[in-house]
């Protein structure tokens, strides 16, 4: 999908106090929705499994039901829930997959929803008119009664979680700091890694897929660049809609510091 320009980081210099909110790490998770300018904004690159959030919970949703149905049900009823709950767990896990195997930009996703919806269709209409490939199609996958044992749902969640954890933790060493003058980004413990100078360069807000964008709340890509050539690429930031106001405004002053 064609950039996205948010801001363009050749403010104007100011050498007048300005007062900047002091920004904390923690946005990296949380980020602050206040107005005020911030002394600096907060990004980095989260893994992809922060895109498994959606199975991780079906998992444990669907243990909790089969956990919690009524032991006065039948057989039948039983093994009819716990099939409808396995289809459930595998559908929810093949959308994820599905989102880590091919990006989706604006144009992808609108062939993705038309190709779902013409299968349908035509499976709905081939039905009628019983066609013979479809409906045996159709028995077999009738018969599937695909199962997951309660346990093997919590187990599966658990280990989601486990990485999730993992994941999640990763950023608070290997993060970005854009500051008003110059973009650094840190690997700890080691501290500076690469420094990036503001002026002359432009910040730019991507969006490579329409599905990772709706599962991590407005995500993206940063992108900073120097002309055509890309400087930086930091991908897969969470709710990175919600930061680019932060941005922004902290980009439209060049911090001076006077030396007596």
């Amino acid at each position: 999908m064609a950039d996205d320009p948010i801001t363009q980081a050749q403010g104007a210099t100011s050498s007048t106090p300005t007062t900047l909110k002091k920004a904390s790490r923690w946005e990296l998770y949380f980020p602050s929705s206040s107005d005020e300018a911030a002394d600096c904004v907060f990004v980095a690159s989260f893994p992809k499994i922060i895109y498994f959030w959606p199975t991780m919970l079906t998992f444990f949703v669907c243990g909790l039901m089969q956990m919690f149905q009524s032991e006065e049900a039948s057989v039948d009823a039983q093994a009819s829930l716990s099939s409808t709950l396995a289809w459930w767990a595998i559908g929810v896990l093949s959308v994820n997959l599905l989102i880590i195997v091919q990006d989706f930009d604006q144009k992808k996703f609108i062939i993705l929803l038309l190709a779902v919806v013409a299968v349908a269709m035509g499976g709905w209409i081939a039905t009628l008119k019983g066609v013979p490939i479809v409906s045996g199609l159709g028995e077999w996958l009738g018969r599937l009664s695909p199962a997951i044992s309660t346990h093997a749902f919590f187990i599966l969640g658990g280990i989601l979680v486990l990485f999730m954890f993992w994941g999640l933790f990763r950023p608070m060493f290997d993060y970005w700091r854009l500051e008003p003058n110059e973009f650094v980004h840190y690997i700890q413990p080691f501290g500076r890694d690469i420094s990036v100078p503001r002026m002359g360069h432009t910040v730019n807000k991507e969006i490579p897929d329409i599905l990772e964008y709706l599962l991590t709340f407005g995500g993206g890509s940063l992108v900073i660049r120097s002309g055509d050539r890309v400087v930086a690429r930091i991908p897969d930031i969470p709710m990175l809609g919600r930061r680019m106001d932060r941005v922004e405004k902290m980009l439209g002053v060049t911090r001076v510091t006077h030396v007596n």
